[in-house]
C-alpha cells in the first residue's frame, strides 16, 4: 500500500463489526502483526474499538480520513430478522459506509461477503463467474444487494475494492455453526433437512482471516471477488454430527426437506405469535439442503491461500471453547 499522507507511513486498518466473530479475530490479528488498527462497533472497549454506527460514518468522519484499509464485515447474520432492519444494516449502511470511504480517499475497501450470494438453488461446483441469485430469504438477498451497493460506489472511484465470499465459517465463538446448533439440539429442537445429505463447505475462522489478510495486502486482488471455503464439502450429517457427540446424544435427526419446511414454518408462525425468534425458519432450512460447493482457485491464483486447518483440528478446537463456555460438559 502506498503512503496516504506525509503522516502515514504503515498502512492502518478500521474494521467495522469489530465485536463480532470476523470482526473480533480480526483485530486480535492486527495486534497480533503490529499493525495499526482501529475498530467501529455499537460498543466500545475502550481501547481500540470505538462506539458508532457504520450507517452513519460522519459519526467516525476521523477514522475514515487517517486510515488506508477498511475491511466491512458489520452485517446482520440471521434468517429470523426483519426484512426492514436487515435490509437497513446489510445495504443502506453498507452503501453509506463505502460511500464515505471514497470520500475520504480509502486506499481499499474489502467487503466481506457471503457464498450465499449464488443462492440457495444453485448445484455444483461454482466459481466466481457463477451468476448470483436471490433466492433463499432476507439474509440472501440483502447479502448479495450488499455487493451491489460496493460495487455501485466504486465503480468510477480510485478506491480498490475487493469482494470476499466466504463459506460456512465456523470455530471458536461462531454463533451459526456453534452455539445455535447446541442451544438447539439441547432443547430437542434439531433436525436436518435434505435427510442430512445438504452440502456444507467448512472453513475454519482462522483460515478465513489469514485469506481476508492477504486480501488487504495483495495488489493483485483489487477489483476483484474471491471464494474463500473449504476445497469440496461434507455432508451436513457428518458437519453436526459432531455436535450431538460433544453433548453426548444420538444424532442428528434428519428428514425429507418439505417435512423440515413446513415444521419450520409452524416454528415461525409461533414465535411471532409470541414475540420469540426462529433461527430455524424456512430460508435456514433451504440454506441447510443446498447441493452447491465452490472453487477456490481464484485464492489460491491470486492469494496463493488454501486453508490449513484440517476439519478435525477445526472441530476440536470449537469443542474445547464450547466447553470452556459451558455450553457443553
Amino acid at each position: 500500500m502506498s503512503e496516504k499522507t506525509h503522516k502515514r507511513i504503515l498502512p492502518k486498518v478500521l474494521i467495522t463489526g469489530a465485536n463480532g466473530f470476523i470482526g473480533g479475530a480480526l483485530m486480535r490479528h492486527y495486534r497480533a502483526q503490529g499493525i495499526a488498527v482501529v475498530g467501529v462497533d455499537l460498543v466500545t472497549n475502550g481501547v481500540d474499538i470505538i462506539e458508532g454506527d457504520v450507517g452513519k460514518p460522519h459519526t467516525f468522519a476521523q477514522l475514515l480520513e487517517d486510515c488506508d484499509v477498511v475491511i466491512h464485515t458489520a452485517a446482520i447474520v440471521s434468517n429470523a430478522i426483519s426484512d426492514a432492519d436487515m435490509w437497513n444494516i446489510n445495504v443502506r449502511a453498507t452503501g453509506n459506509l463505502v460511500a464515505a470511504a471514497v470520500k475520504y480517499r480509502v486506499e481499499r475497501f474489502v467487503h466481506i461477503s457471503s457464498i450465499v450470494a449464488y443462492g440457495n438453488a444453485a448445484v455444483g461446483e461454482l466459481d466466481e463467474t457463477h451468476p448470483v441469485h436471490a433466492d433463499g430469504g432476507s439474509y440472501v438477498l440483502t447479502k448479495l444487494a450488499s455487493e451491489h451497493a460496493v460495487l455501485a460506489a466504486t465503480a468510477k472511484s480510485d478506491m480498490q475494492a475487493v469482494i470476499i465470499r466466504p463459506g460456512d465459517v465456523y470455530g471458536p465463538g461462531s454463533r451459526p455453526w456453534v452455539t445455535l446448533p447446541l442451544e438447539a439440539i439441547t432443547k430437542g429442537q434439531f433436525m436436518l433437512p435434505a435427510r442430512g445429505q445438504g452440502l456444507f463447505r467448512p472453513i475454519y475462522i482462522d483460515d478465513l482471516i489469514r485469506g481476508i489478510g492477504l486480501a488487504v495486502s495483495t495488489p493483485e486482488a483489487a477489483g476483484e471477488i474471491i471464494n474463500l471455503s473449504c476445497s469440496g464439502y461434507i455432508t451436513t450429517h457428518d458437519f453436526f454430527s459432531h455436535h450431538f457427540k460433544w453433548l453426548g446424544k444420538r444424532g442428528p435427526l434428519t428428514v425429507p426437506t418439505r417435512v423440515a419446511l413446513l415444521a419450520a414454518a409452524a416454528a415461525s408462525k409461533i414465535a411471532d405469535l409470541t414475540g420469540g425468534v426462529n433461527e430455524a425458519s424456512t430460508a435456514t432450512v433451504l440454506q441447510l439442503s443446498t447441493q452447491s460447493w465452490f472453487s477456490i482457485a481464484k485464492a489460491q491464483t491470486i492469494l496463493g491461500w488454501a486453508p490449513e486447518i484440517a476439519f478435525d483440528e477445526g472441530m476440536r478446537r470449537s469443542h474445547m471453547w464450547a466447553k470452556e463456555q459451558g455450553l457443553v460438559k
